[in-house]
């Protein structure tokens, strides 16, 4: 679960913006806030929800934290270096000053199947030349915490110091290894295209929190539909809740076919009524939008993986956006403790959200994004309804029209 992530200098974002997850000692006790495994004494939400304009922001403040699960999990060779999409606020001040990424996680990344620890993964990207071509990475660390006390994984502090690696990681010292890390690339990428085991885990991990994401796909639907056939032949299990909950939400279809053979296949909706089957492409908005959804979701439930999408109401009835997020705050559903990061235009879903569960993105006057918690809003009590309190201005975040 992911405790903490601040970014600066990245495309709207300007001075350091923190999504601070953890919940106050003060808050209630409730089902869809999980104690944390690492620190017991800290409560996280299951569901997180960024509000605000359009333009404001939230896509680009999850879209931080996937550009640094992705530049964590890539290595040579690769086609276009994820390095390169690590642009700055174009101001005279900032275009050529660094990015800071810092995301805190728990993970059983050392031993797994037993006891998360909390995990701090810091990156900060440069450019080096005015055409913003000369990317490189001038600091990367990871650490975690065992007992609460800090132990660094590795730590570079530059393109041209020696990297830092542990025993615990993996590494002998002066691993030969680490010669072969490149400015543009990341420590952790590297060594687990070497095969350094603990890095392996701790890349793939970082990967499944990009791919699954619904952000950084083009389109409205992000995953393609081969991907998404692909899954379902090599997941039973997938299949199986995909039909289960798709029928749930639309009542009149009966099954879900895939027909094809090597050289394609294709997804049919057989429909109470219709003598022959739906294809994809024919079917609404709504159930092309649960198609790709539906697995993505899965993934985060059946895993414990933290879930990022973008517009999690798009073509989606608000009431079924609120059972989405009802899946992930169920202890029954979500016994894995998987959390579920979106964004949202659907003001509705705001009455059945607790303050702790909301983020409000906002512009300054300069354009740069920044962002405020519900429940850092003064005098906001806990049984308030917090649409008509957005309504009101009292969260902040509101559209300004003419």
């Amino acid at each position: 679960m992911i405790h903490t992530f601040s970014v600066s200098n990245y495309h709207s974002i300007h001075e350091e913006v923190v999504l601070d997850l953890r919940i106050p000692g003060t808050a209630p006790d409730l089902p869809r806030f999980r104690r944390s495994e690492a620190k017991p004494d800290i409560r996280l939400p299951s569901v997180v929800v960024l509000i605000g304009p359009n333009g404001s922001g939230k896509t680009t403040l999850l879209r931080a934290l996937l550009a640094a699960a992705n530049l964590a999990s890539s290595a040579p060779p690769f086609a276009n270096n994820p390095i390169k999409t690590v642009l700055p606020f174009f101001s005279t001040k900032t275009r050529e000053e660094p990015t800071r990424f810092c995301l805190e996680i728990e993970e059983d990344w050392p031993k797994q199947g037993e006891t998360r620890q909390l995990f701090r993964y810091e990156l900060v990207v440069g450019r080096n030349d005015f055409d913003f071509q000369g990317h490189s990475v001038h600091y990367e660390a990871l650490s975690y915490f065992p007992k609460g006390r800090p132990r660094r994984l590795f730590e570079r502090r530059g393109t041209q110091e020696p990297i830092y690696g542990s025993s615990e990681i993996g590494l002998k010292p002066k691993d030969e290894r680490l010669k072969a890390v490149r400015s543009d690339t990341s420590v952790l990428g590297t060594l687990s295209l070497l095969n350094v085991p603990l890095a392996r885990r701790i890349a793939g991990s970082m990967g499944t929190l990009f791919y699954w994401s619904s952000i950084e796909y083009p389109g409205k639907w992000p995953i393609p539909p081969e991907a998404a056939i692909h899954n379902f032949d090599n997941k039973p299990k997938l299949k199986a809740w995909f039909k289960d909950h798709i029928q749930s939400i639309d009542l009149g279809i009966q099954d879900v076919e895939i027909r094809g053979n090597f050289e394609g296949k294709e997804v049919f909706f057989n429909h109470h009524g219709l003598n022959v089957p739906v294809p994809l492409d024919f079917e609404s908005s709504g159930t092309k939008r649960l198609f790709h959804l539906l697995p993505q979701l899965y993934v985060g439930l059946d895993c414990g993986t933290p879930i990022v999408l973008d517009e999690i109401d798009c073509d989606l009835h608000v009431d079924i956006a609120g059972e989405v997020l009802n899946w992930f705050r169920s202890p029954e559903t979500n016994p894995h403790d998987a959390q579920l990061l979106v964004t949202s235009h659907n003001v509705g879903l705001l009455d059945d959200l607790e303050k702790e569960e909301v983020f409000i993105t906002e512009k300054d006057g300069n354009g740069a994004t920044r962002v405020h918690g519900a429940q850092d809003v003064r005098g906001l009590r806990r049984d308030a309804r917090l649409y008509p309190k957005y309504r009101a201005g009292v969260l902040g975040g509101l559209p300004k029209i003419g």
